[in-house]
């Protein structure tokens, strides 16, 4: 997810809509299916702006999906919601032509919610083509918001994934400051990993960090995650955190030092990784302390988990990134 729209007015909604169907175009899903998009959007901004409020819509392309396809997570602060009487046949919100939530439920090509009572709700849809044939199940899930510093034009931020079998590797790296200067950072950094993403993660850093020196710097951590090991191997230099939920959670050890400019000697982190476990990684754009105990959350899809974290934890003056992993159920 790269793009958000508040929906502080009525009109806000319209701009939801026209916004994800032209993102549809230009992913590749055809003239019906971006009409799908479009009614989905409207469905969600009109849920959120009309019985909470307000809210915001995030945008963008999907991750995850085999083909073109696109994602929108709607989330808002009011009072939460019964996702199951909202499915009913006939629930409108506020008098859409869409049927409310039962439309998104037909029309996605995947969705979750997240509405406790009283803390507001979260709403991820995927909008694809359907596949010519099924797809192997993956491996994986995947969900990622990352967003520039407000009214920036360009992310400093960056993330990145290669996954091969029973396991995948991710980087999340954040280039210092803002703007252009971060960007081209941060690119340096995504460059270098995938060079050779199987490399063990204290080589890809090592790589990164002589990418990085023509550039004002970045911090990044890299974590590989083993399925047949049940194991996450870690290094990470820099602010750039990592939490592994499972039956507790627990805050990875990064290491401190500035890929580009002072490099400390890397070492790499050993964790379990037990079934069910869930990795999240984050720039310093989001709170250093999250929440991911919230009763429920974990049990949802990763989109709608990273995009609860973004709307709770985001600081609101950097580049924000969030990256939720876990293996497929």
């Amino acid at each position: 997810m790269s793009e958000c729209i508040a929906l502080d007015h009525e009109a806000d909604i319209g701009a939801v809509r026209r916004r994800f169907a032209a993102l549809a175009v230009t992913a590749g899903l055809d003239e019906h299916r971006a009409s799908e998009a479009a009614l989905i959007a409207t469905e969600l901004a009109t849920n959120a702006r009309r019985h909470a409020g307000g809210g915001g819509a995030l945008l963008g392309a999907a991750t995850g999906p085999p083909g073109p396809a696109v994602a929108i997570a709607v989330w808002d602060r009011g009072p939460g919601m019964d996702v199951a009487a909202c499915l009913r046949d006939g629930m409108s919100t506020a008098g859409t032509p869409g049927n409310g939530l039962g439309a998104v439920s037909r029309l996605a090509s995947r969705w979750d919610a997240f509405a406790p009572r009283g803390r507001g709700t979260v709403i991820a849809a995927h909008v694809a083509l359907a596949p010519a044939r099924k797809p192997p199940p993956p491996r994986f899930e995947l969900g990622a918001v990352r967003l520039p510093y407000p009214g920036a034009a360009v992310c400093g931020d960056a993330w990145d994934l290669h996954a091969a079998g029973d396991t995948t590797t991710l980087i999340v790296c954040d280039g210092l400051g803002h703007g252009e200067g971060a960007a081209e950072a941060a690119h340096a950094v995504i460059a270098a990993f995938r060079e050779r993403p199987e490399d063990p993660p204290a080589a890809i850093l090592e790589r990164a960090g002589r990418a990085a020196r023509p550039t004002r710097g970045a911090a990044a951590t890299v974590v590989r995650i083993d399925l047949a090991a049940r194991e996450a191997v870690l290094a990470g230099v820099g602010n750039v955190g990592a939490w592994l939920a499972a039956d507790a959670t627990r805050q990875l050890v990064t290491q401190h030092g500035t890929l580009g400019q002072v490099m400390p000697r890397l070492r790499e982190e050993r964790y379990p990784f037990p079934a069910g476990a869930t990795l999240v990684v984050a720039s310093d754009g989001l709170k250093s302390r999250l929440e991911l105990d919230t009763p429920g959350l974990l049990a949802r899809d990763p989109l709608v988990i990273a995009a609860a974290l973004w709307r709770d934890h985001n600081r609101g003056r950097d580049d924000a990134t969030v990256v939720v992993v876990r293996e497929a159920r």
